[in-house]
């Protein structure tokens, strides 16, 4: 693909998708809203434009629906396709 991650955006964003992850597990919501929105803000700055980040900026909006209608398994789901789908290549 052409918009390929740099090595350092890719760990920082591992990172974020984890610790969201983590805050759900731990019922804490507000956290994991700060954590989708530095996810926003590596996303947008970080990355090439592309389909990458239009995914990644898409899913970081669905997580933000999803907490809001209280459903957290799926929040968790969102942010580890997320992950892998960064990970994975795209």
């Amino acid at each position: 693909m052409s918009d390929d991650v740099p090595t350092d955006v890719e760990t920082v964003l591992t990172q974020l998708f984890a610790a969201g992850q983590d805050a759900l597990d731990d019922d804490d919501i507000d956290t994991c809203q700060q954590v989708v929105g530095s996810v926003e803000s590596v996303a947008t700055n970080k990355l090439a434009e592309g389909e990458r980040k239009a995914r990644l900026l898409h899913g970081c909006e669905r997580v933000r629906e999803l907490l809001a209608e209280e459903e957290v398994a799926v929040a968790v789901e969102y942010l580890r396709a997320m992950d892998e789908q960064l990970t994975d290549g795209g």
